[in-house]
């Protein structure tokens, strides 16, 4: 971080030391964590100019998913409904140079794909569609949003993107000023969307999105703080009721 980013974050910490609960390395901040959002990915493209997804390719993969990928690349070639672009991906490969450094198309990642008229991740949709975990095979950089990992003297704060955060989050204010998954308040008043598009009750606290990666991260510890988490959720509906 820089040296402003650490500073935001220091003081972001004395501001809500209640609201952080220790496992293991990581400090939990549950405040955010129960920050609501709403993954509408599939949808992105039909309502935002350009997607996360788009303008770029992910971080290069762990190295212990380059041989996860290379094994399911071709079926996740097969999973494609043009044929022609299943065989040219199966001729070049996933990767560009470097293994773990995967292949750009037109500018995106290479599994950035149109499916129905729906655009998101191949990945994905091939994990969802053969009731595979996504976590072994999808980038960590394209799973960890809206979470995110910051280094701290406390340990490492598992944490969310929000108003409060995004001064030293890694994912800024960008998706919290243009994007309608962070912002509930934002998708309220967009009354031009179809109901269905990322719908007003589909938004849920932001650990929620990731739980394969929260529960992988925390171990052990993970079903001792969803439980806090849940408690959390219920005191905040028993206050608002």
């Amino acid at each position: 971080m820089t040296s402003s980013e650490v500073y935001h974050c220091e003081k972001y910490l004395k501001r809500n030391k209640r609201e952080l609960v220790q496992a293991g390395k990581y400090l939990i901040d549950t405040a955010a964590l129960l920050s609501l959002f709403h993954l509408d990915c599939w949808n992105c493209r039909r309502v935002h100019r350009e997607t996360c997804c788009e303008g770029g390719q992910p971080y290069a993969v762990e190295s212990r998913q380059i041989l996860i990928l290379e094994k399911e690349f071709p079926a996740i070639s097969a999973h494609l409904t043009d044929r022609q672009k299943t065989e040219k991906w199966l001729d070049q490969g996933v990767w560009d140079r470097t293994p773990g450094t995967i292949r750009m198309e037109h500018g995106n990642c290479m599994f950035y794909q149109e499916r129905d008229g729906r655009y998101g991740c191949a990945i994905h949709a091939y994990a969802e569609q053969m009731e595979q975990d996504v976590l072994p095979l999808k980038p960590f950089s394209c799973q960890l949003y809206p979470l995110d990992l910051i280094q701290t003297d406390l340990g490492i704060l598992l944490t969310a993107v929000t108003k409060e955060t995004s001064s030293f989050s890694r994912w800024g204010t960008d998706y919290l000023e243009q994007f309608y998954c962070a912002s509930l308040d934002r998708r309220k008043v967009a009354t031009h969307l179809d109901a269905h598009l990322f719908a007003v009750d589909g938004y849920r606290p932001a650990y929620e999105w990731n739980l394969p990666l929260f529960r992988y991260l925390l171990g052990d510890e993970a079903k001792r703080i969803e439980s806090i988490l849940q408690e959390k959720i219920e005191q905040s509906a028993t206050t608002i009721g």
